[in-house]
């Protein structure tokens, strides 16, 4: 308990992590809002980008749970601001059983990502009924949110934790972050985009199945067809994501434990 007392005050005493809250927020409303008047412009240049599909609506209330890129960013900074900034040393020689360290930066970086995800995606949601509100004839079904919510809370958790694991596996903060975001950012979503059967295994394919909204794309210059029809249920989703969070987590630590400390 006192290893989590500690850590949480590391992190809540720390100006940059209510700057991670901002920017999960400001990446929900820069997702969000727009949603609406993009998927209206494209409707007659992509079929089935439709406001009157209900789950197209669906699909604008899930921009809300964009901020998910700084709940992974906030994690690599709670593991890997140790070794930057030199804290590690008397934190390990305070606490010599690395394991209790590593399993309490785990839980806060968890608790934390789910507070964050749930603040940015209920501020989204605002956004998004924005955006819609400009669309009388857009309805959205009633079960979105619910999946939506356990999307947050699941994302922020498990990308949290993967970031705990990425600090501790790369001492470099800047490296680390820089080539997390580019992996979720830009990597995994070509990934996604032009190979559905594998993308649909990696965080960014599980994390919409996990909203569980159904949505085909065809372009008629043919430069775009993308179909989330084949992605996993919210269930099947939500294990591989813990899945990933326990082999982030015990590489890690694994790792964590037998590397010396400069």
């Amino acid at each position: 308990m006192n290893l989590l007392k500690s850590e949480f005050r590391k992190l809540i005493y720390t100006r940059s992590f209510y700057g991670y809250i901002a920017g999960a927020l400001f990446l929900a409303l820069l997702s969000s809002i727009p949603a609406a008047f993009s998927v209206n412009a494209l409707k007659a240049e992509l079929s089935g980008s439709s406001l009157m599909d209900p789950q197209m609506v669906d699909g604008v209330y899930a921009k809300a749970t964009g901020g998910y890129l700084f709940a992974l960013i906030m994690g690599i900074a709670i593991m890997g601001n140790e070794f930057q900034n030199g804290q590690a040393i008397s934190t390990f020689l305070a606490t010599p059983k690395r394991i209790k360290v590593l399993y309490s930066k785990l839980i806060v970086a968890a608790g934390a990502g789910i507070i964050m995800m749930l603040i940015s995606t209920l501020l989204g949601f605002v956004g998004a009924y924005f955006g819609l509100s400009f669309y009388p004839h857009a309805k959205v079904e009633s079960s979105t949110f619910l999946d939506l919510i356990i999307t947050a809370v699941v994302s922020g958790a498990v990308l949290a934790v993967m970031g705990v694991a990425i600090g501790a596996l790369v001492r470099n903060v800047k490296i680390a972050m820089g080539g997390a975001v580019i992996w979720l950012q830009v990597v995994e979503k070509l990934i996604v985009l032009f190979w559905i059967t594998g993308g649909k295994f990696l965080p960014s394919g599980l994390i919409v199945g996990m909203m569980n909204v159904r949505i085909t794309l065809r372009s008629q210059q043919r430069y775009l067809n993308l179909s989330t029809g084949s992605f996993f249920g919210p269930g099947i989703s939500i294990a591989l994501l813990l899945l990933y969070a326990a082999i982030f987590a015990g590489v890690g630590s694994w790792v964590s434990l037998r590397r010396d400390i400069d």
